[in-house]
């Protein structure tokens, strides 16, 4: 049967800003390519959807992946950060306020990452408005992007829906840091649905009335510890911060994670008596851009929690007495559009340590590390080309949506990766805004000056 349509009324849209660089999307990349842009000159800009900034940084993420290189796994390596710039003012914003300890040391589990970075995601939220404050953006909350202004192939702005009606944001470069590539799509980009490709989405939970040191004790014992991290926790300065335990090690835990490729989990404990972040859940095979499919994935994601934190009572020391004290607004996505930009980058480049006379960011980390590892505790390069979606200009891309390899996507899609680049589209777009020139010919050697200039690390 033929889907029914009906036809809108012809509307005259009010133009709610203008602007040099409009950045939609204020979860990872968008807020750090905000600040970058706001800082270099340009009128700018941030769109977000929800009441609060942070994304997948907050909903799914339970530290931050990874500002170093995997020096750890490689006996002899040195230890270099890669990311620095902005990512690294955030940190240290954070650490100032009491939501991070810093970056510390894996005690295990370092062949998967060398150092864990882990934050109070409520700290993050006023940290990362009043830096946005400080470099002048406009930040507009509560709006959602439905559709983009265009000049023939120039991108000139979005459309957005509200509580105040429909409206229109106009800008002279645009930055798609959507996660879904909304943007991109809306402007005719091509793009590939890569939702369903081996991995399904998330939520995060917390978990109060935890004996954490009983727990880890247990675990050692039982050979189920595979991650531990230590460090200064409330009043306490060597408290266990993270943990990460192999939930398929306990046959009643196995026995419900397993069917539906439940992982870990993997935890942060920035409170006493609590495990602040569980990542464990996943919803499988999940088309996260199909509503009704994502709808379904967020009812099973909630009943799985109500699962696990049983299973974790019965069956896991120190548990007894655990509750759910909170969740996150929404499932976490890991995948879906992904970009044909005009380079791409393949696993073998990045695994390689593969790098380029045009990269813009430094990344060192793997999600499948030790399975997949950059050799030699190396460092790849993300070619300023990779953030330029073909088919558009005056439009730019950071975040999930580069990469089209799934594996090659394991390592771009992190968290402090899509910082890196929002670093780099954020100056990009501010340089091409002064300098009225496209994306396409914008001076990258101009770009990179700038970029190390602002405290990004490119190597040397």
């Amino acid at each position: 049967m033929a889907q029914k349509s009906i036809s809108e009324r012809p509307r005259q849209t009010p133009v709610k800003l203008t602007c040099d660089v409009l950045v939609c999307g204020g979860g990872t990349a968008g807020p750090v390519a905000a600040i970058a842009a706001a800082r270099n000159g340009a009128d700018t800009v941030l769109v977000e959807r929800y009441g609060s900034l942070g994304g997948a940084m907050i909903n799914g993420a339970t530290a931050l992946h990874s500002f170093f290189n995997l020096y750890k796994a490689f006996p002899g390596a040195e230890k270099k950060q890669l990311v620095r710039g902005i990512p690294q003012e955030i940190v240290d914003r954070m650490a100032a306020a009491g939501g991070c300890p810093g970056h510390l040391e894996q005690e295990k589990g370092f062949d998967y990452d060398s150092i864990a970075t882990v934050f109070d995601h409520e700290i993050f939220k006023k940290v990362i408005i009043d830096m946005l404050d400080e470099a002048g953006v406009r930040l507009v909350l509560h709006s959602l992007i439905v559709d983009t202004v265009k000049d023939g192939g120039r991108v000139q702005g979005v459309l957005v829906e509200s509580k105040s009606g429909r409206e229109a944001i106009l800008a002279k470069q645009t930055i798609d840091c959507t996660g879904d590539a909304d943007v991109a799509h809306h402007a005719g980009v091509p793009w590939k649905n890569c939702s369903t490709d081996r991995h399904g989405v998330g939520l995060t939970f917390g978990l109060a009335n935890v004996d954490l040191n009983r727990a880890a004790d247990w675990l050692e014992t039982n050979g189920l510890l595979w991650q531990i991290v230590h460090g200064k926790k409330d009043n306490l300065d060597d408290a266990i911060v993270r943990i990460g335990f192999n939930g398929h090690g306990i046959p009643a835990l196995e026995e419900y994670m397993k069917p539906r490729g439940m992982f870990g989990p993997l935890t942060v404990s920035l409170h006493r008596h609590e495990l602040t972040y569980v990542n464990t859940l996943c919803a499988f095979p999940v088309d996260a851009i199909d509503t009704d499919q994502l709808t379904d994935a967020e009812k099973e994601l909630r009943r799985q929690i109500d699962t696990v934190t049983r299973l974790f009572r019965e069956h896991v020391p120190g548990f007894e007495n655990a509750y759910v004290n909170h969740t996150s607004i929404q499932a976490c996505v890991r995948r879906t559009r992904i970009l044909e930009c005009d380079y791409d980058l393949s696993l073998d480049e990045i695994l390689d340590a593969t790098r380029f006379d045009d990269e813009v960011a430094l990344y060192g980390f793997h999600d499948c590390a030790p399975r997949m590892m950059i050799k030699d505790a190396g460092a790849y390069g993300v070619p300023y080309r990779a953030l330029l979606p073909q088919r558009a200009e005056d439009l730019q891309v950071a975040g999930r949506m580069i990469t089209s390899d799934y594996d090659a996507h394991m390592s771009t899609r992190n968290t402090v990766c899509c910082m890196a680049l929002g670093q780099a589209s954020g100056t990009a777009a501010a340089l091409c805004s002064a300098n009225n020139v496209s994306p396409r010919r914008l001076d990258v050697n101009l770009l990179r000056k700038k970029l190390v200039s602002d405290g990004a690390y490119l190597g040397g």
